[in-house]
């Protein structure tokens, strides 16, 4: 038997006995190399993956029903734990909307903490006043690289269940009420109240009234 990593087919040499001469054979792809524990890059990459899911409002489930892999594999993938290979990492960053050079950045490395880079104005989305519409709306600016901004209208998204992640984070309601539960502790929120808490602790939203409008920012670590 020959084992595989989630969302990775690994062929085996009883199904696939050698070509013979002049045979071209073709087998499924090879597996993902496995991730070095001073990988900079992995580390790097696996950043930029999680927040652009948490900036698209997405579980690991549905990115991995989306890029055809298993939810493992995604969360492998976001713990630096898996270093996938240039067609799995196509297929999460199209599951995302973004590309894998996005994803992957210069090749020389991530930017130092401190760069600066263009600020981004973001005017009120119309649809974020509309009744009855539910949207996340990502603020952050372009090349940032240190915290994510999200306007989240309705419903709490991937936040509906108990979630923890590396980083912290920081939510104000504009309109509407919620409960917001973390690190064991219930609260009511409504307009303009606000709390910071480390990402970590579990956390969700429950009670979203329907006009609920929400600020949320991340940080990656």
């Amino acid at each position: 038997m020959v084992a595989s990593r989630p969302g990775i087919e690994v062929a085996s040499a009883a199904a696939h006995p050698p070509a013979g001469p002049g045979e071209i054979r073709t087998v499924g792809p090879e597996p993902d190399p496995p991730a070095g524990p001073d990988d900079e890059a992995v580390r790097t990459l696996a950043a930029r993956v999680a927040r652009a899911r948490r900036a698209a409002g997405l579980t690991l489930a549905a990115v991995a029903d989306r890029a055809g892999v298993s939810a493992a594999y995604v969360s492998q993938i976001e713990s630096a734990a898996a270093n996938p290979t240039v067609r799995s990492l196509a297929r999460v960053a199209e599951a995302l909307g973004t590309t894998p050079g996005e994803l992957l950045g210069p090749p020389s490395g991530e930017p130092p903490r401190g760069r600066r880079f263009e600020p981004r104005f973001a005017p009120t989305p119309r649809a974020a006043t509309t009744a009855g519409v539910q949207a996340i709306w990502d603020l952050t600016a372009m090349d940032s690289t240190r915290i994510g901004v999200r306007l989240v209208r309705g419903d709490a998204g991937d936040h509906a269940s108990s979630v923890g992640h590396p980083g912290e984070e920081f939510l104000m309601v504009l309109a509407g009420r919620c409960h917001l539960h973390v690190g064991g502790r219930t609260r009511e929120l409504g307009p303009f109240d606000a709390c910071h808490y480390a990402a970590c602790d579990p956390h969700h939203i429950d009670g979203a009234s329907e006009d609920l409008l929400l600020l949320v920012v991340l940080t990656d670590d």
